[in-house]
């Protein structure tokens, strides 16, 4: 074995170690259903292992699921099968992200050295910044797709980079790294962008053979899926099409509504929202001026990366393009779909620190580069030392699970004769065990504007007469404004309250 083949293994060694290690620390306690995606992606892996399809079994009908690509439910369907029993299989259903994030550490180490042209000890350390950062190890603890997400996007970017570097490369490996764009597209519905980043890559070379046969392997996937969601367009009521329906309805609808107005307030929304990296520099109560200077230094410095890393990497620079496009016009807080892109961002970092604080560089230039990264670099560690005992990034979870929980005991007491209409649909039916309607669906609005108590009314209102449910149960507060609006209508009455602040209304017929 030489040297380098030593010092290499030895690399991806330590890097599993300390993947594994911040896996088990990213592990919380708290219980699988607190968020929408959490408890449907638990809710659909149950219904593909229990042989019932790929549908919503805690809505009255089981209609089929289209809000979620299957990718991520397929890969938690076994650990349904080794252990059937929930909650009990509560934490073997959390080892999947734990596995999956030695597989995400190894994936940007390689991409880092391969593509990024990084030395072995920066490329580690890329992967073990990436992975370690706060955001990351708070998705890893929940039931959340973004480390599969990540593990696949950033294999994909190494291995399809390095094909198309070739100038004739076979039809078959074409369709294969097609195929994989579609099954990263299947994990997370953003994956999709991969595509339009190689074929505009693929055409700036005038490959349009390639071009084809790289779409024909994508829509392999993407097509039954896309055949699936339409078939199923209106299988939950308009009520809760936000929630449990597909994107493509949703969000059209949204675009046809509010025209170009709302178009606008969405971008200056994420705009805002793009910022959220600052946070990890403890900077996301600073002044404007500090805010917009460290900026425009951080782009400064990645865009010297981005312009190094084009010549070996030009898919993985060109998916920022609609990947960036998709955020920005997405009515949702951009922050989930920006991590995954954050160690590619890292690794610009590093490149453009290593081009402009290089030596042969003018004096001044190096000067300026290496003061800001080691500004950089001391105040991303301040804040992590700062956050990492607290573990303050689990406040939000465990209050949330308050809540679910207390729900799920309510509608546990209730005679098992009627359905049940909560803001805690996915724990009451997880951890009550009986069918649950969900309240108020996001609506693609409400990113840009508070909604007013007749929108929320009526929304609820809505889900009452599609669903006829006996009792609603209220944890939150947007909830209960909708509860009280028809409560002075006469359409609820208020049956009984915990200390949890939980409500239960009895719906009026």
């Amino acid at each position: 074995m030489t040297v380098q083949r030593l010092v290499e293994r030895t690399g991806a060694l330590a890097t599993v170690t300390v993947a594994v290690l911040l896996g088990f620390f990213a592990m919380t306690d708290v219980p699988i259903g607190i968020f929408q995606d959490d408890g449907h992606y638990a809710i659909l892996a149950r219904a593909l292992a229990h042989g019932d399809g790929y549908r919503y079994t805690n809505l009255p009908g089981a209609p089929a699921a289209t809000h979620f690509p299957p990718g991520y439910p397929l890969l938690l369907t076994p650990l349904w099968w080794i252990a059937p029993r929930f909650p009990a299989n509560v934490a073997y259903l959390k080892l999947v992200n734990i596995a999956l994030l030695p597989l995400a550490a190894l994936a940007i180490r390689h991409l880092a050295r391969r593509l990024g042209g990084l030395g072995d000890v920066a490329a580690i350390g890329v992967a073990l910044a990436s992975i370690a950062s706060v955001p990351l190890l708070y998705l890893n603890g929940l039931l959340f797709s973004e480390t599969a997400f990540i593990a696949a996007l950033f294999a994909l970017l190494v291995g399809l980079e390095r094909a198309l570097m070739k100038p004739r490369v076979a039809p078959s490996v074409l369709l294969g790294w097609g195929m994989a764009i579609g099954a990263t597209a299947l994990l997370r519905t953003v994956g999709v962008t991969l595509l339009p980043a190689a074929l505009i890559v693929l055409a700036m070379h005038r490959r349009w053979r390639d071009a084809a046969l790289l779409t024909a392997g994508a829509m392999v996937l993407l097509a039954p899926w896309q055949v699936w969601s339409s078939v199923n367009a209106h299988a939950v009521p308009e009520a809760i099409a936000g929630g449990y329906g597909g994107y493509g309805p949703w969000l059209t609808s949204a675009w046809r509504t509010g025209g170009a107005s709302f178009i606008g307030a969405v971008i200056v929304e994420n705009l805002r929202g793009l910022l959220i990296p600052l946070t990890l520099f403890g900077l996301e109560t600073s002044p404007p001026l500090v805010k917009g200077a460290a900026t425009l230094a951080l782009l400064a410095l990645a865009g010297a990366g981005a312009r190094q890393l084009w010549a070996r990497a030009p898919v993985t620079v060109m998916l920022l393009v609609p990947y960036g496009v998709l955020l920005l016009l997405w009515p949702f807080p951009p922050d989930r779909f920006l991590w995954p892109l954050w160690p590619i961002l890292l690794v610009m970092l590093v490149i453009g620190v290593q081009q402009w604080g290089a030596a042969a560089r003018p004096a001044t230039l190096r000067t300026a580069t290496r003061a800001t990264a080691a500004v950089a670099l001391l105040l991303v560690l301040g804040w992590h030392v700062r956050t990492w005992p607290t573990r303050s990034w689990e406040n939000g979870e465990r209050a949330n699970a308050r809540m679910g929980l207390a729900a799920a005991g309510a509608a546990a007491a209730l005679p098992r004769d009627g359905l049940v209409a909560s803001d805690q649909d996915a724990m009451v039916h997880l951890y009550a065990g009986r069918p649950a309607v969900p309240l108020l669906a996001l609506t693609a609005e409400q990113h840009v504007r508070r909604r007013t108590d007749a929108e929320v009314a009526d929304q609820l209102a809505g889900v009452l007469a599609a669903y006829h449910p006996r009792w609603v149960i209220i944890a939150e507060r947007e909830s209960l404004r909708a509860a009280q609006q028809l409560a002075r209508d006469g359409r609820l009455r208020l049956l009984a309250a915990d200390t949890a602040g939980v409500l239960v209304y009895d719906v009026v017929r």
